[in-house]
């Protein structure tokens, strides 16, 4: 099952909240896996912009296939993870960031330790948290994990699922929850009306919330470009929904209550 679909705008990690995209920056990727240019000397990066990018997916699989010297270690990692602790250093760089802790059974992906803040762990969630995938149905819902770990340490667990932004603003809202994230969808093939849990639209929302990311309209900017004073790229299955090529219970979850609650505002007259 594919996960994301055409490469299209650029991220950037010195303007994360703004700079919304498939596409990496070089100068973002050494940073991210710590590597040097002779590092990437073998990588074929194209231009944009006068910068030069490459596919997120293609460098996860250079990766994961051990094709970047000197790159941090896979090591059960994704480089969504990476990405996001380049952003959480460059938002807090006095944070303390632990990977991979052991709670019993459980390994968390990250645990963040800022002064004067209680610490939160990290537990990354991808479409296969969601949907039946390669791997099969999901085996628990997601939130048992969460749970069992918070039981057991008392310290928050925080689901980072995949259509919460990376971006700077995220990670402060983890700390701070005066503050209003961001959700962005601008190439996912998975989408909300997949999700295989019957009550899949109170599990969205309450992850989205955890970031105050949902807004008065609900789930409407996630799909559509510019929004928010960003320069994410629209999701192209607007257009697709539009031309009658794909079917518009692909954005709205099992379990909902308002159908324009999550739906992108040109969609909610259509049909």
């Amino acid at each position: 099952m594919a996960i994301l679909g055409k490469a299209t705008g650029i991220f950037d990690l010195n303007d994360s909240d703004i700079s919304v995209g498939s596409y990496l920056k070089k100068c973002d990727i050494k940073e991210i896996l710590q590597v040097t240019d002779d590092d990437l000397k073998a990588i074929n990066f194209i231009i944009i912009n006068n910068e030069e990018v490459i596919d997120e997916r293609e460098i996860q699989k250079l990766w994961y296939e051990n094709k970047i010297p000197n790159a941090i270690s896979v090591n059960k990692s994704s480089l969504d993870e990476l990405l996001l602790i380049a952003i959480i250093k460059r938002t807090f760089p006095k944070i303390q960031i632990e990977r991979q802790i052991r709670v019993k059974k459980f390994s968390m992906d990250l645990k963040l330790t800022l002064e004067n803040k209680a610490p939160i762990f990290i537990e990354f969630d991808g479409p296969s948290h969601f949907v039946n995938s390669r791997y099969g149905y999901p085996k628990h819902e997601p939130f048992r994990k969460k749970k069992i770990v918070e039981d057991i340490t008392g310290v928050e667990v925080v689901n980072w699922a995949y259509w919460i932004q990376r971006c700077s603003r995220n990670v402060r809202a983890l700390f701070d929850k005066t503050i209003d994230g961001y959700g962005a969808l601008w190439s996912t093939e998975i989408h909300f009306g997949m999700f295989v849990f019957e009550y899949s639209a109170e599990i969205i929302d309450t992850i989205t919330k955890r970031f105050n990311a949902v807004d008065e309209n609900g789930y409407a900017y996630f799909y559509q470009s510019k929004s928010k004073g960003r320069n994410n790229p629209e999701h192209p299955i607007i257009e697709k929904i539009k031309n009658g090529l794909a079917n518009i219970g692909l954005l709205i979850p099992k379990g909902f209550k308002n159908r324009n609650y999550w739906l992108p505002e040109e969609l909610r007259d259509l049909f």
